[in-house]
């Protein structure tokens, strides 16, 4: 790790420290505030419930006051009770000693036999729960429960709920009443009033039924339309089975806002470490980018030197051979002069590659295009290369369209693409003996394609062999000189002619490098 780096990560870690710590204080604060909020907000809305609660049950407790008026016997209060109240469907009394029953029913109920098989079959199921509330009322406390596991009867209304109390007669005699209720009409007439008034304008209130807690709650009264998909607070109803008192806020609910704002914080928190994350992360990136450039250009500067170093001493050393004198015979001398020739020709492919990469960086290369077979400079080129490819031992397969392919070229700049390429696929040619050039049309373009049979080129890598200076990391690639420019101006070049450059290689098979120019409209 450099120092540059090493640098940027200590300032990373001062600033990012600091603000991921504040971010978790936030973040516990947001919680305990939440926590708090909806305590507070649950209390409030429990203390209603409870008030309705109570309301209820005292409404229940006067019922059976009157029941017990001892001005009057059991029988006669229980007629006018349900005389009184409309919602009491139907009113047992059952004399405890010898179990007979009196059952006062309202105008609009049928009593059938099924009814008191009903009744028996309730109280039969129930003699626990009746000792129960005996020893309370014993104790000094009339306890008023639901009627449990009540099973509807025919001849009521459909919605019955059931409330039973134990009591005594004037007589003392021990009795058990049974009020069996029309639900909707008894919560509307008894908790309607009370549940609008503790409503007021900021809340609904409902009572929900449901046979079980896993169902979904039947709204049995509301003071406003309910929303059951949103938030709600709900406890039971002491005084009926299976039945409940639900409250919500209009709108959003507190929990919703609190969630809301806690919300809004914490992405506004992830949004600043985020920005500084990338931000630093960029920062590091360039750093790497510009560390990793410099060293390139340093390796560059080294490559560059021997790649020119190479040529100029074999030039030398054979100009001073030839001058000497010290050459047997002429073949010898012309063997000389093919290699002086040969190597002045890769120092000048080598200065041009460099010239022309100034001129790019300068944004002054341009670009001479003209109307040109893209069949007819291959040839001439290839001959070029003869006596390097006789010394690597490489045969060249030479296949070009039987049409002529008309593009608009610089033959110059065409020329660099592709001795760019072939100069690679010499170099890394392997232990291959094999090269192939060919020349076709794919749809609106004229394709030059150069594949050998060498070490290949890494999947990651084949997206990165186009940036300036970069380097294929491979033992073969590293063992060989080269500046790293070769594919960067192939790939300029191939751009200014509107064209493109791609490569299709698989690691130790090969490399295929497909130079694609548009084609000429008049060929088209």
């Amino acid at each position: 790790m450099t120092k540059n780096i090493r640098t940027v990560l200590l300032l990373a870690v001062v600033i990012l420290t600091p603000l991921l710590l504040y971010a978790l204080l936030q973040v516990k604060s947001l919680e305990e505030d939440e926590e708090t909020a909806n305590q507070i907000y649950q209390k409030q809305l429990e203390t209603i419930m409870f008030s309705l609660n109570q309301y209820a049950d005292d409404m229940m407790d006067s019922w059976v006051r009157k029941l017990t008026n001892e001005k009057h016997p059991l029988s006669k209060n229980a007629s006018d009770l349900l005389l009184a109240n409309e919602s009491i469907q139907m009113l047992v009394i059952r004399q405890m000693s010898n179990r007979s029953d009196s059952i006062c029913v309202n105008d609009y109920v049928i009593s059938t036999d099924d009814t008191r098989r009903n009744i028996n079959n309730w109280y039969d199921s129930k003699d626990s729960v009746l000792f129960q509330l005996t020893k309370y009322l014993d104790a000094g406390f009339q306890k008023i429960q639901p009627a449990t596991d009540w099973q509807a009867i025919s001849g009521l209304q459909p919605a019955q709920s059931g409330i039973t109390v134990m009591l005594y007669d004037r007589d003392s005699t021990l009795y058990n009443a049974l009020f069996i209720l029309e639900t909707n009409y008894w919560i509307e007439q008894t908790l309607g009033s009370k549940m609008q008034e503790s409503a007021q304008d900021n809340l609904r209130i409902a009572v929900l039924q449901s046979a079980d807690t896993l169902d979904t709650p039947r709204i049995a009264f509301s003071t406003e339309t309910f929303d059951l998909d949103k938030d709600y607070i709900r406890n039971e109803l002491w005084i009926l089975p299976n039945t409940s008192l639900a409250i919500q806020t209009k709108g959003e609910s507190y929990a919703e806002l609190i969630r809301s704002r806690s919300r809004n914080n914490l992405y506004i928190l992830l949004a600043s470490i985020s920005t500084m994350l990338l931000g630093t992360l960029i920062m590091l990136r360039n750093i790497r980018n510009t560390v990793r450039v410099a060293q390139l250009k340093s390796d560059f500067v080294s490559n560059v030197s021997h790649e020119i170093r190479t040529p100029l001493s074999l030039i030398k050393m054979y100009a001073e051979t030839l001058m000497l004198g010290r050459l047997p015979s002429e073949e010898k001398k012309k063997h000389y002069y093919e290699v002086i020739h040969h190597e002045a020709g890769r120092l000048t492919y080598l200065v041009n590659n460099i010239l022309d990469f100034s001129k790019i960086e300068a944004n002054k290369k341009t670009y001479r295009l003209e109307a040109q077979d893209l069949n007819e400079p291959i040839p001439q080129l290839i001959e070029h290369y003869s006596h390097t490819l006789r010394e690597k031992g490489i045969r060249c397969e030479l296949s070009l369209s039987s049409s002529p392919l008309l593009v608009n070229l610089d033959l110059q700049a065409f020329d660099e693409a592709l001795s760019n390429l072939i100069e690679n696929a010499i170099k890394y040619h392997g232990d291959s003996d094999q090269l192939k050039i060919s020349t076709y049309r794919k749809g609106d373009y004229a394709c030059c394609q150069i594949q050998d049979y060498g070490i290949g080129i890494p999947k990651s890598a084949q997206r990165k062999i186009f940036d300036k200076f970069y380097r294929v990391e491979h033992a073969l690639t590293q063992k060989t000189k080269g500046t790293g420019l070769g594919l960067s101006l192939v790939q300029h070049i191939m751009t200014s002619h509107g064209g493109r450059v791609t490569v299709d290689s698989i690691l130790n098979q090969g490399s295929t490098f497909t130079l694609c120019f548009p084609l000429n409209q008049t060929s088209a």
